[in-house]
């Protein structure tokens, strides 16, 4: 990959997003992101654009505290044509517990390596829980000398537009996830990261919406990674 390129200026996103969480929660101005303060990464295969650069790693050195870090990703050739990683590439050859979401676990892997400089520790089914038959966490990184479970995800709706309604559903269930993989696992990291892979700027503002509702307690210490996917159809198909 390229070396990382860093430009500062408005970013359209952030304050759509900032608007977003300003109506989820009423009389409250606080900004999400600071619209002026992103960095892009370009390389051979992607480039991802991604906001107030130190805020994923505050959020993740700080065990008690959770959060959004939003991010943007686009694709210059389909997944079968990038140079992956070798860890990437163990992802994409290890077999794990079953769905059709590879293709989003080894692309959220590529994008931490590449933007925050991710260490692969275990895959999906090498990771030990005890008692098993629970909530499982994709695979397992160190990133800011810190180890981290991530659990990867996609939010998308064929038909129809994405509402609060899916967002609280896709949220609800996944956070539950975290928190029990949490309680289970044998691996002892320190906090989790839930990354979202979002079809649009509109699902990604519905998804920080609707996070303003969640119940503190199921937050917990999980960060929310939310990545929009610029045509990156594969993400979501799987294909």
């Amino acid at each position: 990959m390229a070396p990382v390129r860093s430009i500062v200026g408005p970013s359209p996103l952030v304050a759509r997003l900032n608007s977003a969480h300003a109506k989820g929660r009423k009389n409250n101005k606080k900004k999400v992101l600071n619209p002026k303060q992103f960095t892009i990464l370009v390389g051979d295969n992607f480039s991802v654009r991604y906001h107030e650069t130190s805020r994923l790693q505050r959020l993740i050195l700080d065990n008690a505290s959770h959060g959004i870090v939003l991010t943007e990703f686009n694709p210059f050739r389909t997944l079968d044509q990038m140079s992956l990683s070798d860890s990437a590439q163990r992802l994409m050859d290890t077999p794990n517990a079953g769905g059709s979401s590879i293709v989003s676990e080894v692309l959220s892997y590529e994008v931490l390596l590449r933007c925050f400089g991710a260490q692969l520790l275990k895959t999906e089914m090498e990771v030990c829980y005890w008692p098993t038959g629970g909530s499982i966490t994709d695979y397992t990184c160190r990133m800011f000398n810190t180890d981290l479970g991530i659990s990867v995800t996609r939010a998308m709706k064929y038909h129809g537009l994405y509402t609060s309604f899916d967002a609280e559903r896709l949220l609800m269930k996944k956070l539950k996830g975290v928190n029990q993989s949490n309680k289970t696992s044998l691996e002892h990291w320190a906090k989790q990261v839930l990354h979202i892979w979002a079809t649009s700027k509109h699902v990604a503002s519905v998804l920080i919406r609707t996070y303003n509702r969640i119940p503190k307690k199921l937050k917990a210490n999980t960060v929310l990674l939310i990545t929009v996917a610029r045509n990156t159809q594969e993400v979501f198909s799987n294909s």
